[in-house]
């Protein structure tokens, strides 16, 4: 029931390019690596990992199979 209050605010929040956590501008975020073409992922200063999709250039909060796959390619490089 709680999800179902909160989420509409969550939903603004990321419209308005900033972090349902803390509010820290998306934008304003320097970690961000290629995670496929015209997809980037960037981690928030509260340690949220979220998906910029460049065709739509929106935000959405990044899935556990894709930060598995950002974690991957981390281990992959480093």
């Amino acid at each position: 029931m709680i999800k179902k209050l909160i989420m509409p605010f969550q939903i603004v929040l990321l419209k308005k390019r900033l972090c349902p956590a803390c509010t820290h501008p998306l934008d304003k975020i320097g970690n961000r690596e290629e995670l496929r073409p015209n997809k980037v992922i960037l981690q928030c200063k509260c340690k949220r990992r979220y998906i910029l999709d460049q065709e739509t250039n929106s935000y959405k909060r990044a899935t556990f199979e894709e930060e598995k796959e950002f974690l991957n390619k981390k281990k992959q490089i480093g």
